[in-house]
């Protein structure tokens, strides 16, 4: 501890204080991987007292987005980062320890300081987007850590160079031994191994080790402490995001993690069998990779469970069925969950070697699927577990998102063996929009029954007036078109427009959080209308009236441009 102060002391972190009122907090030492010795300032009493605004860092779930196919990688790392930053005068009384008979006060950020990683990142923040917007660098930062990321080497080069000249000039310290200044087509950031031109995501060598060894401990003794419990479910859980079905096959271990903390168990208990499973599951399994990027959705398929029947519509097949006896009394979310079971399985052969997207209208069998797994309930556990190895034993990717059930009416018909509705502008509400962007010459979801253009297409067979049948059997590449389908039907429009040349007028719900409407942004050709009024201003051509809880719909009109974006 003495050498650990001294050396404070010698590089300025340290000082004597003033003989004036003082909170003093605790300093101890921890080992470091490398045998030295870490100085760690335990402020937790202090942090009672500080108030600690939201904000947010950059999680490991946004570096696929960052990242490109074919990228070179650099990282540059800062040397004691959080020193670099100084505590004004008048507030260093609240950061103080006693030793040897002395006051000694910190004099610049410490590390534990509630407070300290919001103002860190908004400094090293601040640098990272100075670097975007002057030098058009594609740079990340999480505290001190930089990613920068380009699919010419030599680009990168450049750029590594202007960074460190930036924050050099700055005055931030670069630890050099730690950061990768040279373009590299692999690279280690926040213990991931990143590997864009195999598009390939995985635990490094060490961490792989450390689970087995940690793994291997565990299963030999047999049995498991509450802190032993709480310190592999927090390995594994990190080790998840890149190990694939990580998160389903430590959810027993969780529960009895969750278990030991409600009971305030402190001796060891056995190990449970299905926590044996899943232990030497980790032990076979942890050195398996998943891919940075999936491949765009092929199918879409919407679910819906009513209490007699589920439904279903993948792309432009519509199917239901009715419970079994034994399914009738099933809790609510059990049979949402049992509804895409049954989708998936009786579509299997269409589905297999596909990314298909779902859209579920019950928040709790998205999260549970989303998150493979939950703690709350163990029948939506073993349901959950059934599909995930379903689409595994089929090698589909899956995606799942919430759908608000008001927009939801094509499943939710399907599974009350329903007409499916036809919602449709009155004229009134089309020549607003005509007036504003011009009249367009073709519908392409529409009906004999409902169209706003004399040409139309149809997803009736039958109907003989409509130019073509099904508007995703054909490219699209019209100066102007009207696109008002099904609100399940939105991200599959998107996508198609990628393959599309024109001007589209999209006719799309809105509600909280839709996970489309980034998409949906980037290709508008200007600010939305927001249509209202719809009680007077549309119908479901199903029943001739305006659709039911028609006043908590809220529609866009979008003009937007087809072809790819970036």
């Amino acid at each position: 501890m003495s050498a650990a102060i001294l050396k404070m002391k010698k590089q300025g972190i340290l000082r004597v204080a003033p003989l004036t009122p003082s909170f003093i907090s605790p300093l101890f030492l921890v080992s470091k991987n490398d045998g030295s010795a870490r100085p760690i300032f335990n402020l937790k009493a202090l942090n009672r007292y500080v108030k600690v605004e939201p904000f947010h860092l950059i999680n490991m779930q946004r570096i696929p987005a960052f990242l490109q196919p074919r990228d070179y990688l650099s990282k540059i790392d800062l040397s004691q980062a959080y020193c670099h930053l100084s505590i004004t005068e008048t507030q260093r009384r609240f950061l103080r320890l006693a030793y040897d008979k002395e006051i000694l006060e910190m004099t610049c950020l410490p590390f534990g300081l509630a407070t300290a990683p919001k103002a860190f990142s908004m400094l090293t923040n601040w640098v990272a987007q100075f670097l975007r917007n002057r030098h058009y660098i594609r740079i990340l930062v999480y505290l001190d850590d930089y990613l920068i990321a380009h699919q010419n080497a030599n680009v990168l080069r450049e750029h590594v160079k202007i960074t460190v000249e930036v924050l050099e000039s700055l005055g931030w310290q670069i630890n050099y031994e730690k950061s990768v200044l040279c373009p590299k087509k692999s690279l280690v950031y926040l213990g991931i191994q990143w590997q864009p031109w195999d598009n390939q995501k995985s635990l490094t060598s060490e961490k792989i080790v450390h689970i087995i060894g940690t793994v291997e401990s565990v299963l030999l003794q047999g049995k498991i402490t509450l802190k032993s419990a709480q310190k592999i479910v927090g390995l594994l859980n990190f080790a998840s995001f890149a190990v694939p079905r990580g998160r389903l096959n430590h959810r027993h271990l969780l529960l009895l993690k969750i278990l030991l903390e409600s009971k305030g168990q402190k001796k060891a208990v056995p190990l449970p069998q299905k926590v044996i499973d899943e232990l030497v599951w980790w032990r076979t399994n942890c050195q398996l990779t998943t891919p940075i990027h999936y491949p765009p959705p092929t199918n879409y398929l919407a679910t819906d469970a009513s209490g007699q029947a589920w439904g279903c519509q993948l792309n432009n097949v519509a199917l239901s069925g009715n419970w079994r006896k034994q399914e009738l009394y099933l809790h609510s979310n059990q049979k949402e969950m049992l509804a895409i079971l049954y989708a998936i399985r009786s579509h299997a052969h269409i589905l297999r070697h596909s990314s298909t997207l779902i859209q579920c209208d019950n928040r709790t069998v998205v999260a549970y699927l989303k998150n493979e797994g939950g703690t709350r309930s163990p029948p939506l556990l073993t349901l959950a577990r059934q599909i995930l190895e379903l689409i595994d034993q089929y090698k589909i990717h899956m995606t799942i998102f919430h759908i608000p059930g008001r927009y939801n009416s094509q499943a939710d018909h399907l599974s009350r063996h329903r007409r499916p509705p036809e919602w449709h502008l009155l004229p009134t509400c089309v020549n607003k929009i005509f007036a504003k962007w011009g009249v367009p010459m073709i519908d392409l979801f529409a009906s004999k029954t409902a169209h706003v253009v004399n040409s139309y297409v149809s997803r009736d067979l039958r109907d003989v007036e409509a130019l073509f049948h099904d508007a995703f059997s054909a490219p699209w590449n019209f100066p102007l078109a009207w696109v008002f389908p099904p609100p399940f039907l939105v991200p599959r429009v998107l996508s198609h427009l990628n393959q599309s040349t024109g001007v589209y007028l999209l006719i799309v719900p809105r509600w909280e959080k839709v996970f489309w409407r980034a998409d949906l942004k980037t290709r508008a050709l200007e600010a939305p209308m927001t249509l209202r009024h719809l009680d007077t201003q549309m119908i479901d051509t199903s029943t001739g009236r305006p659709p039911p809880k028609v006043e908590d719909l809220i529609l866009e009109a979008w003009r937007c441009g087809a072809g790819p974006r970036q």
